[in-house]
């Protein structure tokens, strides 16, 4: 705070075209409630400080005293604060900063900082189902095949949150969140999506086609051609599909998804 203050004062001070108008008056308990109500952001506070001082000045025109020293008062200043678009820009760096903290703490397994982050955002007017989209994101991210049933709750808390809206709908993002710290993590699936695409964008003109044994023969012309040829059909011959291929030649034993054998058939 005692930062922001040097600050303020700098911007109350400053008699070029940076600073405010010398016809607005700013005392010291403006310029503290305003450093102590920022969250440390010297940009929040900064802007505050300009709009008390237009509503100041606005004031004072109405009342016929244009031209005059007007005083920007603690009211001022707590209308300017409460602006959502201030106190929390969405499109600006503490909207990522604090979604970024959300996303690392539920990654970090703390349940009780997700849910400090997750009401930070609540309380300065973030969209719930911006979180709501997030937290499903999260739920394959970095939980996947960890506990697949991560995203069916992360869906269902958007689509609650959808349905009750604010502020109702805080405690079911607040469970969600609490849900997605505690549950297993896993990132193979996200790395596996990653490497598979970064195959196919390097091999960009030279992805090789569809093996035949897998191709779909809907026509006569099409089974002629060996279209679905040598397919195994797997309930029928689970033992000689176990040796079928899938990948096309040169990918073959190429691994994508790194999961162990033995955890398989818990999905």
């Amino acid at each position: 705070p005692d930062h922001v203050k040097t600050l303020l004062r700098r911007a109350v001070d400053d008699d070029s075209d940076r600073g405010l108008s010398n016809t607005v008056e700013v005392n010291d308990s403006i310029v503290e409630f305003l450093a102590n109500s920022c969250d440390g952001d010297a940009r929040v506070a900064l802007n505050a400080l300009e709009i008390s001082a237009t509503m100041a000045t606005a004031r004072a025109g109405s009342c016929g005293g244009g031209g005059d020293v007007v005083a920007v008062s603690l009211d001022d200043a707590k209308e300017a604060l409460q602006c959502k678009h201030l106190a929390y820009d969405k499109a600006g760096e503490q909207h990522y900063n604090l979604i970024s903290a959300l996303h690392k703490s539920m990654r970090g397994g703390d349940a009780n900082a997700a849910i400090y982050w997750l009401a930070r955002m609540l309380q300065g007017g973030e969209e719930p189902l911006y979180i709501a989209r997030r937290l499903i994101r999260f739920a394959s991210e970095d939980i996947g095949l960890a506990d697949p049933s991560a995203l069916t709750q992360a869906v269902a808390c958007y689509q609650a949150s959808h349905f009750l809206g604010m502020p109702e709908c805080n405690v079911v993002l607040a469970q969600c969140t609490a849900y997605l710290a505690l549950a297993p993590k896993s990132v193979a699936v996200y790395r596996a999506i990653g490497a598979a695409q970064k195959v196919v964008k390097d091999s960009v003109g030279q992805n090789e086609g569809v093996p035949l044994h897998l191709r779909n023969a809907p026509t006569k012309l099409m089974k002629d051609l060996g279209y679905g040829k040598d397919y195994i059909y797997p309930p029928n011959d689970p033992s000689s599909a176990a040796a079928q291929t899938y990948l096309p030649p040169s990918l073959v034993h190429y691994k994508f998804l790194e999961w162990p054998q033995d955890q398989e058939h818990r999905l």
